[in-house]
C-alpha cells in the first residue's frame, strides 16, 4: 500500500469533548504509524497544547501550531521549521488604537503567555504547561513579535476589532463561533498552506493525503488533501456542503474507525 500522509484537526475532530484521546484513537493512529504511515496533528492550539497529545500517540513526524504559522519537528532538528509571527509594531498600534473596553486580551511570544486577566476559557485552549501567565498591564510585557493575539469583548465591538487588526494586513481577523472572543491571523497563511510545505518536504502527491476537520479553519487544509472528511457535528457550513462527512462525531472516535476501515482493514 501506498504511503499515506494525514493531517488530523484536534479539538471537536480527533479529540473528544474532554479533551482526550481514547485509548481506541491511540492504538489505531501507533498502528498506522508503525505502517510508514505518517500521522500530522494541526491545530489552532499553540505548541505546549499539542505536544503532550503528539507525545502520548508516539508520532515521530512535524506538526502545526497556530492555525498554519508554525511548523515544526520536535524529532528531526533537519527539518526546515516554519515560524511566522504578528509584527511587535503592529500589535503595539493595534493596541494603542483600542477606544473602546477590552473584557480581556491575551498574547504569547516564544517565552511568554499574556492575558490582561486570567480567563479559565482561554487556559482550556491554551493551557499552560508550567509556564506563568503574566497579567496585568499589556504594553509592559509586549516586547517581542507574537504568535496568538486574542481579544474579547462585547458583541457591538466585533466590527470595530475586525475592522483595526485587518488594517494592517495580511493580518486578518475572525470570531470564534457566537463566543465573544475573536483572534487575529494571516490571512496568507493557514493549515492548507502548512499541509502543502510538509507534503512539498516528503514529496508525497495530494493524492496520497488524507484529511479531516470540523471547522472553516481546516477547509485548506482537506481541499488539498486527495481524501478529506469533515466530523460529525461540523461546526463548518462550507465544510458541509463541499467535504464528505462521517456519521460518527469526536466523542465516537470518528478519524479512528475511518482511519482503520481505510488503512488497516
Amino acid at each position: 500500500m501506498t504511503k499515506k500522509l494525514i493531517f488530523i484537526d484536534l479539538d471537536g475532530t480527533l479529540l473528544n469533548d474532554s479533551f482526550e484521546l481514547t485509548p481506541y484513537t491511540k492504538d489505531v493512529l501507533k498502528r498506522i504509524s508503525e505502517k510508514g504511515h505518517r500521522v500530522v496533528l494541526a491545530s489552532g492550539r499553540p505548541p505546549r497544547a499539542i505536544i503532550p497529545y503528539y507525545e502520548e500517540l508516539g508520532l515521530k513526524t512535524p506538526f502545526i501550531a497556530y492555525n498554519g504559522t508554525y511548523v515544526i519537528d520536535p524529532n528531526d532538528k533537519s527539518f526546515p521549521s516554519l515560524k511566522e509571527a504578528f509584527p511587535l509594531k503592529d500589535v503595539k498600534a493595534i493596541l494603542s488604537k483600542i477606544d473602546f473596553p477590552l473584557l480581556n486580551l491575551a498574547f504569547e511570544d516564544d517565552e511568554k503567555i499574556y492575558m490582561k486577566k486570567l480567563d479559565p476559557f482561554l487556559i482550556g485552549y491554551f493551557p499552560k504547561m508550567g509556564e506563568e501567565i503574566t497579567t496585568g498591564g499589556a504594553f509592559e510585557h509586549l516586547t517581542k513579535d507574537v504568535y496568538a493575539l486574542i481579544f474579547e469583548a462585547e458583541k457591538e465591538y466585533d466590527q470595530k476589532i475586525k475592522e483595526l487588526v485587518e488594517s494592517y494586513p495580511p493580518m486578518g481577523c475572525r470570531h470564534w463561533g457566537t463566543s465573544k472572543h475573536c483572534e487575529a491571523y494571516y490571512a496568507h497563511y493557514d493549515k492548507g498552506n502548512a499541509a502543502e510545505y510538509i507534503a512539498k518536504y516528503y514529496d508525497i502527491d495530494s493524492k496520497d493525503i488524507i484529511a479531516f476537520g470540523d471547522s472553516d479553519s481546516d477547509y485548506r487544509m482537506l481541499s488539498f488533501a486527495g481524501e478529506k472528511y469533515c466530523v460529525f457535528p461540523c461546526k463548518s457550513h462550507l465544510l458541509l456542503e463541499k467535504v464528505p462527512h462521517l456519521e460518527k462525531g469526536n466523542n465516537d472516535d470518528a478519524v479512528a474507525h475511518k482511519l482503520e476501515e481505510l488503512l488497516l482493514n
